[in-house]
């Protein structure tokens, strides 16, 4: 009896162990992915804004334009990040 019940246990912690190997790979895929389109759309803003004159470059750091970029990026990560944990089911 006690060998069924191991035998049972075996199978169902590698089918655990599987499932969590291929939810953590999917999410590594997942944010290199996104961390290397998120650095690509911020380099192409921060390319946008080094053709400025001097002064307007100088009114936008003023109105803190750099952190309301980088408030828009992290709150696209944030969503992204829960849309991808609340689809992952183990």
């Amino acid at each position: 009896m006690s060998s069924l019940f191991l035998h049972f246990t075996a199978l169902v912690a590698g089918h655990v162990v599987a499932r969590i190997l291929l939810a953590l790979g999917i999410s590594f895929v997942t944010f290199q992915g996104l961390d290397y389109i998120l650095s690509q759309v911020v380099t192409m803003v921060h390319d946008m804004f080094t053709g400025l004159p001097g002064d307007v470059a100088a009114l936008l750091g003023l109105a803190d334009v750099d952190l309301a970029i980088n408030l828009i990026v992290s709150g696209y990560t944030a969503r992204i990040t829960m849309m991808s944990l609340r689809q992952m089911r183990f």
